[in-house]
């Protein structure tokens, strides 16, 4: 089994972690090589950020040395799904390294120890058609060994992956839904808290089987049948 979920925005530093090599080190470099060439402008107008956003993204691109790349990717995120978890929580670094991978329009993929630096790129941007420059080739790297794929990442990155699925692929997306008034609802911020969670629950406890991930409880957040496909199990938290 293969986990794979979204980046985040937000970054921050760890030390004394051997990381890996870029998963497809020519990609990255020629979008580096292009982005490092863009103006300050130019980089905004990408990003559709503001001046301090834009100043970070344009400098960290300027300042990226390929070659130097030590801050292991799973705990280089600081995002919302990053922040359920720690270092700390993972016992087995190699078990987590072998069975995880991050979406990302400048890595690629990238495995929990790939090292990596800050950016800001998306697949849905103003200038480059990153799905078309990426192709089939992070959907190659996932089933290479013929694993199955439980899909924890948001529909901007799954769509990396899903035009080049095949007929006996298996590729189970989780949800997590909120009951409100009585309906059903996705609601982001705590969408994004349980992949995280999700995510820590099944690596720490090394589980495989998806009859065991749908008795996964966390939060109030139990597996509904009802709601749930063969490729999409819902998790649901009910009003108290």
């Amino acid at each position: 089994m293969k986990i794979i979920i979204s980046p985040a925005k937000s970054f921050k530093k760890n030390e004394g972690i051997k990381t890996e090599e870029l998963l497809f080190p020519k990609k990255s470099e020629n979008l580096v090589k292009k982005l490092k060439k863009y103006t300050m402008n130019e980089m905004g107008n990408l990003n559709r950020t503001n001046d301090k956003l834009t100043e970070k993204a344009y400098y960290d691109y300027q300042e990226m040395d390929l070659d130097n790349l030590s801050n292991p990717a799973i705990f280089a995120y600081d995002g919302l799904v990053f922040k359920q978890f720690g270092r700390d929580d993972f016992d087995d670094l190699a078990y987590l390294n072998d069975h995880v991978y991050i979406i990302s329009a400048l890595w690629g993929l990238a495995k929990p120890l790939t090292g990596i630096a800050d950016y800001r790129l998306y697949f849905d941007n103003e200038d480059m058609d990153l799905y078309e420059y990426w192709g089939d080739d992070l959907y190659k790297e996932l089933y290479k060994d013929g694993d199955w794929v439980l899909n924890l990442a948001s529909k901007e990155y799954t769509g990396t992956i899903r035009p080049f699925l095949k007929k006996d692929d298996r590729f189970v997306t989780v949800d997590f839904k909120d009951v409100r008034d009585g309906k059903l609802k996705s609601i982001v911020a705590y969408m994004k808290q349980m992949r995280g969670r999700m995510l820590k629950e099944i690596i720490t406890n090394k589980i495989e089987d998806i009859e065991k991930i749908k008795e996964i409880d966390i939060d109030g957040y139990y597996y509904d049948e009802d709601e749930s496909t063969e490729d999409n199990l819902v998790f649901v938290r009910r009003e108290s």
